[in-house]
Order: C-alpha cells, then structure tokens, then sequence
C-alpha cells in the first residue's frame, strides 16, 4: 500500500499535518473520478495470493473501518484503531474492504459535494492506519459490490447452505424486530427515525434520515400530527414491520457475513469480526465453527489478555513488532495456547476468563521476567573488577533494556574502546546468558509492549 500512500502524498491530499481539505474541494467530477479510477487500480495491482494461515484475516466491514456499517467519523476511528492493534498483537495480515470502490461511479454534479466530503472522512480513518498499511500489515481489498445472498452462499457452500441462509436471514429480521425501538421525530426539514435496542443488535444508536415522510406515517394522523409539532412519536412493532426498518438492520448484518464469507473463501483467509450476529449467521451455514470461533475469541478478549496495549502509540507497536520478530511468533505461539488450555476447561472463552488468564497465567510469567532483569542488572554491577567481554556485555544487556542510549559508537568513544570484535567476546559471561534466557521467553515480545505503555 506505500503506492497508494505515495499517491495520495503527491496530490498533496495527505501531509504530516493531516487531510488537505482545501485540495479535496478543488477537485471537479471528471477529476476526482479519475483519481478514484487511479486509486482502485493501485489497490487491484497490490493484490497478492495469501498463503492459508490462521493468523490471516480478511475484517468485517466494520472493523475495517468501512462507512458502510456505521458513518461517524469517530465511530470507525475506534474500530479501525482496535483491528490496527489487534493485526499488530497477532495476525500475519488483515485485509479490509476498499473505503474507495464506489467513487468511480459518481456521475452527477449533485453528488459530487456529499462524496468529496466522505473522501476526506475516508482519509482521516486510512491516515489512522497509515503506519500498518505502508507496511503491509493491513492491505486493502476491492470486493464486488453487488452481492446476491443466496448465490454467494450457494456459490461457496452448496445448495443446501442457501436454504439454511434464507431459514436464519428471516429469523435474523424476527430477532431485530422483537428487539428495537423507533420513535420518528423531524429535524428541521428532515425526518428521522431513531432506532435503539439491546447489543449485539445496536452498539449504539443510529438514525435513518428523508426529506419526505414516508406515507405509512401519513395514514396515521395523530403520530404525524406530533411528529409535525416537534414531538417524537413512538413507533409500534406492527409500524416498524411495515416501514420493513428491521429487515434495514437484518440486511446490513447478511452484507457484512456474506461479505466476510465471499472475501475469506477467494482471498484464503479467515474472517475476523467482532460481531456475535455475524458469527451466528455464518454458523448457520456451515458445520465446521473452529475457525471463526477462534478469530472472534481471539479479537474480543485480546484487550483484556494484553490491557495496556491500546496505550501504546501505534507506530511505536509496528517498530517494536518488526524489531523482535521472533519474539513476536514465540509469545504469539505461547497466547494461543494459553488461550487453548483455557477453553478446554471452560467450555466457552469469556471476557472473565480473559482477565482470569491474563492475572494467573500471563501477569506472572512477566514478573518472573522482571526479576530476571533486575538480578541481572544487579550482576553487572556487583562486580567490582569487569573484563572489555564484561563491558561489552553490559552495553549489550544496557541496549536489551533501555538502560543505555542506543548510540554504541559514542558508548565506545566513551570508554577508550577502538572496536569491538571477536577479540572482546572470548569468554561466556553470566549476563550474556541471562540476556539470551529473557530475549527466548515467551512473553518477552509482551513484556516490551508493555514496557513502552508505562
């Protein structure tokens, strides 16, 4: 994605100061479709086949940071930056949905205003994840933009997964039913319907707004006449079934499954969201769960198995991550497993038992590292006389933990060494081997996050 990056930087659209919005609203229809042409072809040029693996993920649309799902700013902000940190913790690559696929079809004056507007919103979530996506950790994807539910899971999973879909897609609707709440009231000169319920079905509240008054509204007098006076009215089950406001919800829920189902079968990864009625969805057409059970446990109680990542700064984590590499894959290895023996005992994997595993299992074996530094800082210095292997391994434990500046040439200056060689490091020293035990721990990789979060 450093292209797309590069791109963007010499339109002068993004800078280290931010998104130009000066420069977004100079762009005319014909240009701003051929920069989104430009943009799509980039992102299709970029693709690249994706070894099978467990640790790669093809997100939801929402934790993708997609407008489609949720159009606050703020609100994709958040997710996108909790899949950043969740890619950056534990997968090998996550692919989200283009921001930018539908652009290229704008065709109208009239429309330009609203999509230049949404480009720069569009900019603001991608700057988030700037630093993952130059380094391939996140990449996006262009996925079709029509989907026929029961071809795509016909197409994947058979025959019979299509009448299964069509069996849950219709519970799915009764679910969202028996469980919102609308009032409709009018904002100015636009009408709204406010539609609340319990999670998973509603994060939060959201609002579907027209310029007209839908006419069910109309054959029901004293509610129009309310909602024409400035009040909010309260509308019924049976209302809300013929204004079909849950079969909205119900269909957003089976694009973003279908999606996660679509892209995970032709890009070979696995699906990752965070969202139990997409799960749901999705268990209803195939047998096998292991999978996606693993991902969404994975992604839901990561938060609670590592609580101090999300307060460290996200290019600080891909620096870190690219440093330790192989401290990185054992730590990951030593989590699943955690997390493996976890589940067979319980059963289920739950935000207590997350929280239970991280202060019995992980806590511990960080402070047993913790003690290891400190006895072997308390070795260097509690000998009195030290050989140039000695100092030599001093520097290299003091860089181990942050106790020393990085800067080794003015460490050498400092200390009258001219070089350093295989002429210092003849002897085996009791710190050297204590550096190599904590860099071979396996929560070594953690303990460094959370070293940068304190």
């Amino acid at each position: 994605m450093k292209k797309l990056i590069n791109l963007l930087r010499s339109r002068n659209l993004i800078s280290p100061a931010g998104v130009n919005a000066r420069t977004i609203s100079s762009y005319s229809l014909s240009k701003f479709v051929d920069l989104s042409v430009e943009i799509e072809n980039i992102i299709k040029e970029s693709h690249q086949p994706i070894n099978h693996s467990l640790f790669t993920h093809s997100a939801s649309l929402g934790l993708g940071g997609s407008s489609l799902e949720c159009g606050s700013v703020r609100c994709r902000l958040e997710r996108i930056n909790k899949l950043a940190r969740f890619a950056l913790m534990y997968s090998d690559k996550v692919v989200i949905s283009s921001f930018f696929a539908g652009y290229k079809n704008i065709s109208k004056e009239d429309s330009l205003n609203t999509a230049l507007q949404n480009f720069y919103n569009d900019l603001i979530v991608l700057l988030e994840i700037r630093g993952a996506l130059s380094s391939g950790l996140i990449q996006f994807f262009s996925p079709e933009t029509n989907i026929c539910f029961t071809c795509q899971a016909e197409m994947f999973l058979g025959k019979q997964a299509a009448s299964r879909f069509s069996k849950s897609y219709k519970v799915l609707q009764d679910e969202f039913l028996n469980n919102m709440n609308v009032t409709c009231e009018k904002f100015h000169d636009i009408y709204g319907f406010i539609c609340t319920g319990p999670y998973p079905y509603f994060d939060h509240s959201s609002v579907y707004t027209s310029d007209n008054i839908h006419s069910e509204i109309c054959n029901r007098p004293r509610i129009l006449k309310n909602i024409e006076n400035g009040k909010p009215a309260s509308i019924s089950k049976t209302l809300i079934k013929k204004l079909e406001l849950h079969q909205n919800y119900a269909h957003g829920v089976a694009t973003n499954a279908i999606y996660g189902l679509s892209t995970s079968k032709c890009l070979n990864t696995n699906f990752l969201t965070e969202n139990e009625l997409h799960i749901n969805l999705l268990n209803s057409l195939q047998p096998d769960k292991e999978i996606v059970y693993k991902n969404i446990t994975a992604l839901n109680h990561l938060t609670s198995i590592v609580p101090f990542v999300a307060d460290v700064d996200l290019n600080n984590l891909i620096k870190l991550r690219k440093r330790q590499k192989e401290a990185f894959l054992i730590y990951r290895k030593a989590l699943n497993q955690a997390i493996g023996e976890f589940v067979k005992y319980s059963g289920t994997f739950t935000e207590n038992d997350a929280k239970l595993l991280y202060s019995d299992v992980i806590a511990p074996s960080i402070a047993s590292l913790d003690q290891k530094v400190k006895k072997a800082k308390k070795d260097l210095i509690s000998k009195p006389v030290r050989s140039l292997t000695g100092v030599v391994g001093a520097i290299s434990f003091g860089l181990l933990t942050g106790i020393i500046p990085t800067d080794i040439s003015a460490i050498a200056s400092a200390i009258g060494l001219a070089k350093f060689g295989s002429d210092f490091i003849k002897d085996t020293m009791a710190t050297g081997d204590q550096e190599e035990v904590i860099k071979e721990h396996q929560y070594y990789f953690l303990w460094k996050v959370r070293q940068k979060a304190s």
